[in-house]
């Protein structure tokens, strides 16, 4: 057995610590709604995860050390689908929002401007704006 067999790959640690933190939005206001569910199952493939390992990360309940991707497009791109979470069931909960405010801090978004973040994205995803079009409108307003 080769003993890299045992190390997880870092992307794939990276994708279990941000899934774990999508299943914590949806379980913020204690029910997971049917809409929750389906997005993080697409997500969850999308991660390149398997139908057991999404289920074993949904149970996980362990607090986890998230590392950020280094990209400005990738770190967006997860905490667009984070608020995308929020809105999922048609209701943002306070504790929805800390947490996804606390996710973009964690990201490396500058605490100044996450609730200008956060209230764009909710904004934009509503009006139906494509992820790329709010990318776009958030590197030509950010200041840092």
């Amino acid at each position: 057995m080769n003993i890299l067999s045992h190390f997880e790959h870092p992307v794939k640690k990276q994708n279990k610590e941000y899934f774990v933190h999508l299943v914590r939005v949806a379980k913020a206001d204690d029910i997971v709604s049917h809409h929750e569910l389906e997005l993080l199952i697409r997500i969850g493939r999308k991660l390149g995860f398997t139908e057991p390992e999404i289920n074993s990360l949904f149970e996980t309940t362990g607090k986890s050390d998230y590392i950020p991707p280094y990209e400005l497009s990738k770190r967006f791109d997860q905490v667009y689908e984070i608020v995308k979470m929020t809105l999922a069931d048609g209701l943002i909960d306070k504790n929805e929002m800390r947490l996804a405010s606390s996710f973009a801090f964690k990201s490396g978004f500058w605490e100044d401007e996450i609730p200008i973040l956060l209230v764009n994205l909710i904004q934009g995803i509503k009006e139906g704006k494509e992820e790329e079009e709010l990318f776009e409108e958030y590197k030509s307003k950010r200041k840092h």
